[in-house]
């Protein structure tokens, strides 16, 4: 609370002309507002009564000048204030969008993103509420002041009696303030909660449609909007128990006074202006008592979020930047791993003690299955996070040690997904070199093959591309974000599963765009398909955290038991057509099929005709669990994963398989429904085989029967 006050203070006395301003408009407002109880005594006993005509006009005029004074100088100070009052918020809010930028990576994977939104939406805005009140507040704490001053030089022993009464006023404040600061503080977590909650559901809108899991979201969220409901009533209640209790702690002050007054105006020891006077002021005061509890929930509000506030403000970044840090000089000569060893969390390492050298100039890729470490290497390139042991080194230098914007003006990246800002093509290219001209920007979007499209638009480089791109097909984002990394102009491009995400036949064009931009630069490519990592100068191959094996393409398929060539042949033998909605199937592809192993060649020659191929976009549900076996399936490009229900009746994931994989079987052979479901991680292409054919196969081949049989238990 007092931290609050402070921070408060502090952040108006960077404006010292301005505050002091508006405190002396405040008390002009506040001799008036005091001025106008105690006139009545004026009025009666030195005017009235002893009929006293050009006093009384003389103090009615007073009263005018006076009136016209106070409006004159609160319509200022309401101007100014308005004006500091928005520059404090505002400063407010850039604090903390400029801590946001500081922050590493792994702040923004441990903190839900509604949170975050929830500080700007909620917190700052109750913080925005009561700085407004500011005024009215000041008004009340210094006009309570100043009429206790008053009432006891009106009438001493009566405003003793007042004073000592006047803590039945603030017994609410006392007794339920800490209660309901912390019944506000919890409610701000919760609001927060929600927003993620809301949050995720819209971004999840394709899979819930697809899974039909409308009812059990709704459970969900009618489950935590009674939870919500107990913690708004109780902050609710508590608020207004501090209103009720001082207005019952007014009512009896008023009462008390008005009673010993008016025996002591009966007496002759108080006059009767003095005594009209006293109870106007005595209403005053308690109608100030009543603004400050009245105001006590918005400052409680107020406190617990400027606390969310600071708690964000006073987050470290776990990657610090080091503005005294050396610049990084043009790279010259190579990136190493030395020993390095990194773990997300202590129960699993993603990479093990990874040594190896990227020199200048080079094409090198990392390959391997999904938790391999692959994505890793990519986070420690860029310094997103810092080893546990080991360092990465820019020709030679630690990057501990380099200045982090000059290490990452010097590379650039081209994500699987890449995000776009809700702008125009323009501007989102432009975000590779924010200061580049026009004549740069088209340039960039030439090499990335995209520029005769933008002409197409009706708004050409000025197209919105609507929110993260959504205007765009995939295809064309990816080249959008290509052009951005292009006008970087980097001596390191990094692909981060560049082309993934995309259809075969985007993909292979992408492929071709990157290998003509690529050729002049240091390319590090993270990818799982090695089609895309044929021509690399080096290629490691990841496997749990460590480097397996490394060499060329043609080096490593030369391994007998090696893991490129196992993947490499898991891979191969699919001819795709150029527009990528057909695929062809080797009988010798087929025979690495465990299941066809050992089919004569005959029979796989006339299986392979029975395969169709079968195109699907990212987050779609090809298989519920459940569903009637129907066909066997096989991965020619793409992720799927795979999910089954848990003892709650959610979907848990138990595998990813990818390029290569099939599944369906046990379900045709014991004629059973689907024991999961199946859901697309990006577009996808398969070849199925129909029940009647896959029936058939068993039949031409009896040891089929038996190996699945043992696959299935």
């Amino acid at each position: 609370m007092f931290a609050f006050i402070r921070l408060l203070c502090s952040s108006f006395l960077q404006y010292k002309l301005q505050t002091v301003l508006l405190l002396a408009a405040l008390l002009v407002e506040l001799a008036f507002e005091t001025f106008m109880p105690l006139s009545y005594k004026f009025i009666i006993d030195y005017a009235i009564v002893p009929q006293q005509y050009r006093l009384l006009l003389l103090i009615l005029s007073l009263m005018v000048v006076g009136a016209v004074a106070c409006v004159v100088t609160g319509i200022y100070r309401d101007r100014m204030f308005a004006g500091l009052g928005s520059r404090i918020v505002t400063n407010y809010y850039k604090q903390l969008y400029e801590k946001l930028q500081s922050l590493s990576t792994d702040f923004y994977h441990r903190v839900n993103g509604g949170d975050i939104v929830s500080r700007f939406n909620n917190d700052l805005i109750s913080i925005d509420t009561f700085i407004k009140l500011i005024p009215y507040a000041l008004l009340s704490l210094f006009g309570l002041v100043l009429n206790v001053v008053v009432l006891f030089a009106l009438q001493w022993q009566l405003a003793l009696l007042a004073v000592i009464g006047l803590p039945l006023c603030l017994i609410g404040p006392k007794l339920f303030g800490a209660k309901a600061y912390d019944a506000s503080y919890q409610l701000k977590e919760d609001q927060a909660g929600i927003a993620t909650v809301v949050q995720e559901n819209v971004s999840a809108q394709p899979v819930i449609k697809a899974f039909g899991l409308q009812p059990l979201m709704i459970r969900r969220f009618a489950d935590r909007m009674f939870i919500y409901e107990r913690l708004l009533t109780r902050s609710s209640f508590l608020n207004f128990l501090i209103d009720r209790t001082t207005n019952m702690g007014t009512m009896i002050l008023n009462l008390m006074t008005i009673c010993v007054g008016s025996l002591l105006a009966y007496f002759g020891i108080l006059t009767i202006g003095s005594l009209l006077a006293f109870s106007a002021i005595l209403i005053s005061l308690s109608y100030l008592v009543a603004a400050i509890t009245w105001l006590a929930p918005q400052f409680i509000e107020a406190t617990s979020g400027m606390q969310r506030f600071r708690e964000l403000i006073e987050e470290q970044p776990s990657v610090p930047g080091n503005e005294l840090a050396a610049l990084l000089p043009p790279f010259e000569r190579h990136i190493e791993f030395r020993n390095v060893t990194f773990a997300y969390s202590p129960e699993q390492r993603s990479l093990n003690s990874v040594r190896f050298t990227i020199h200048k100039g080079t094409y090198v890729a990392f390959v391997g299955a999904s938790g391999s470490g692959k994505s890793t290497i990519i986070n420690l390139l860029m310094r997103f996070y810092d080893p546990q042991t080991g360092s990465v080194l820019y020709d030679g230098t630690d990057i501990r040690h380099i200045e982090l914007q000059s290490l990452r003006s010097q590379i650039g990246i081209v994500f699987q997904e890449s995000f776009l800002f809700r702008a125009s093509i323009r501007e989102n290219i432009r975000l590779g070199k924010p200061e580049a001209s026009d004549e740069e920007v088209i340039e960039a979007a030439r090499l990335a093959e995209i520029h005769d499209f933008i002409l197409t638009l009706p708004d050409g480089y000025d197209t919105d591309v609507g929110e993260r791109g959504g205007r765009l097909s995939g295809g064309q984002r990816q080249r959008v974000a290509i052009a951005r990394a292009i006008l970087r102009n980097p001596a390191i491009l990094i692909l981060d599963e560049a082309t993934s995400a995309l259809d075969p036949a985007t993909e292979a064009a992408i492929n071709q765009t990157l290998q003509r931009i690529t050729a002049t630069r240091t390319v590090i490519s993270v990818t799982h398909r090695l089609a895309s990592a044929e021509h690399a100068d080096c290629i490691y191959v990841l496997y749990q955290g460590e480097i397996a094996e490394h060499g060329r393409h043609q080096e490593l398929l030369q391994l007998p038991e090696g893991r490129y060539r196992q993947s490499w042949r898991k891979q191969a033998g699919f001819e795709i057509s150029e527009d990528g909605y057909h695929v062809e199937v080797s009988v010798e592809r087929l025979k690495l099929f465990p299941i066809f192993s050992e089919m004569e060649e005959s029979v796989l020659q006339d299986a392979a005709h029975f395969f169709v191929t079968e195109s699907y976009a990212k987050d779609r549900t090809i298989i519920h669990e459940g569903d009637p076996g129907d066909k066997f399936y096989v991965i020619v490009r793409g992720k799927v994963e795979v999910l089954k229900k848990d003892s709650e009746g959610n979907n848990e994931r138990v595998a990813v398989l990818s390029d290569g994989d099939f599944f369906g079987e046990v379900a045709l052979l014991r004629n059973i429904p689907r024991t999961a479901t199946i859901r697309t991680l990006s577009p996808i292409v398969f070849i199925t085989l129909q029940r009647e054919f896959f029936q058939d196969l068993l039949k031409r081949a009896p040891h089929l029967t038996s190996f699945l049989e043992l696959r299935s238990k």
